[in-house]
This record gives structure tokens, sequence and C-alpha cells, in this order.
């Protein structure tokens, strides 16, 4: 058996076309600390994130690297105190598309470039607890589960040699859970909000087009990294390495 390690990274720029209302006609205040946290809302949101795909055979050599601008679509129902010992939850939306560049080789080892498009969406069940620590710092625990389905369709090319190359086409729905920690830090303007952790899939249905390939999920938890400064009405986010770790193909 072949061993293909696939490596996901995006760096998230987004812009909040909405801030969060109140969903609930009694709640008084945006530091409500009721112990079921009634500051509950929904805010949508439209960016831009810088997405990067490589592919490396079993001896860590790099078979082919996609970049480029994906536009993103997003949408968070649920619950976002900033104060108390409180229950984190809600339901985050997600979608996604975009052309980025491919530069790889084909089944022959020669080198081509072309073009991917993606489009995804994704939709993630979010809990946990937040600690406040002091007046203006929170510590959190987080858990989550999720699925993400998505489209690769690489198109035709032709190689360093004139050969022309066939596109194909990938589909993918990969189910997963995470686990991590955050930390909150406010000031008067600007909420900071940092969040560390793992994931990892359980289940990933593939169809893999013209190619005759059986995917697997790997063994290993792949981490993540976030970062969000919240303007009150203008926020910008993150980084969020790696969606899968490792694939396996016979």
């Amino acid at each position: 058996m072949s061993v293909l390690c696939i490596r996901l990274r995006s760096l998230v720029v987004i812009c909040s076309l909405a801030w969060p209302c109140l969903l609930q006609a009694d709640a008084r205040s945006h530091d409500d600390n009721s112990f079921l946290g009634r500051w509950i809302g929904a805010q949508g949101d439209v960016g831009v994130e810088y997405f990067r795909w490589q592919e490396f055979d079993s001896r860590g050599r790099r078979l082919l690297t996609e970049q480029g601008p994906r536009y993103v679509l997003e949408a968070f129902v649920g619950n976002r105190p900033r104060r108390g010992w409180l229950p984190l939850y809600g339901i985050n939306l997600r979608g996604y598309v975009g052309d980025v560049d491919y530069d790889g080789q084909d089944s022959n080892g020669i080198f081509t470039s072309s073009d991917t498009t993606y489009r995804g969406w994704n939709v993630e069940l979010r809990g946990g607890f937040r600690f406040p620590v002091t007046g203006g710092f929170s510590l959190d625990a987080l858990l989550a589960a999720g699925i993400d389905d998505w489209r690769r369709d690489i198109d035709n090319s032709i190689n360093a040699n004139g050969g022309a190359v066939g596109g194909f086409t990938e589909d993918y729905t990969v189910k997963y859970g995470r686990i991590g920690l955050g930390a909150l830090w406010f000031s008067r303007w600007v909420d900071h909000y940092l969040q560390v952790g793992a994931k990892r899939p359980w289940s990933i249905d593939e169809n893999p087009g013209a190619l005759n390939i059986s995917l697997s999920p790997g063994e290993e938890w792949s981490a993540y990294l976030s970062y969000e400064m919240r303007f009150r009405r203008l926020w910008v986010a993150a980084v969020y390495p790696s969606v899968l770790r490792q694939l396996s193909f016979q």
C-alpha cells in the first residue's frame, strides 16, 4: 500500500455583515451572565481565505501544490457571552468557492500546471464552557463536531513535454470532531479570541472520479489554530491549519 499525505492550510480574512442581534426579547445587555447565557444571536460574515493543498508520497516528496483565494460565506447562531461562568453553544454554517493554481505532475511524473475549482460547505455544532480568570480575561474548554463536503475539479492541462493531461473531479464528505482551548481578552474597543486544539476525521466518503483508488482516514490528529480580533461591528480572523492530515490509497 502507498501512502498519500495531504496537508491543508488556509489564512482567512473575514468581515462581519451583521453584528449578532439578540433573539430573546427579555435579553437585557451584551454582558448578560445568566447560567444559560441569554445573549444568543445570529451573525453573517463574508470574506476571503488563502487556501493551500499539498500532497506528498510515502517518502516525503511533494507531488503537487494547489494554492490561491477562495471566497467564504458564513453564518453563526448561538451564544457569545463575554463574562461569567457560562456554557457555550451554537451552530456554524459555511460555504466557499474559488479557483486556485495547480502545480504538480501527471501519472508519468512530468510537471504540469493547471487550475482547480473548489466548491464546498461545512456544518459544525459547537459546545463548551467559559471560565472567567480576571475581569477582562477568560478561558474556554471547547468541543465541536462537524461535516465538510466539497468538490475538487482539476482542469485539463498540457505537461512540460507538450502532452495533453486530462482533468478529473473528486468529491469528499468528511465527518470530524475537534477539542480545544480558547482564551478571550478584551479592551474598550477590541475583543481578542485565540483558539488552539486538535482535530480528527472519523469518517471519509470519497468519490475520486476516474481515479481507481480507495481512500481511508489516517490515524493521526491534526492541530488547528485560530485568532479573531473583533472591532465591535467588524471582525478579522484567523488561521486554520490542517483539515485532513493523512489519507492512504491503494
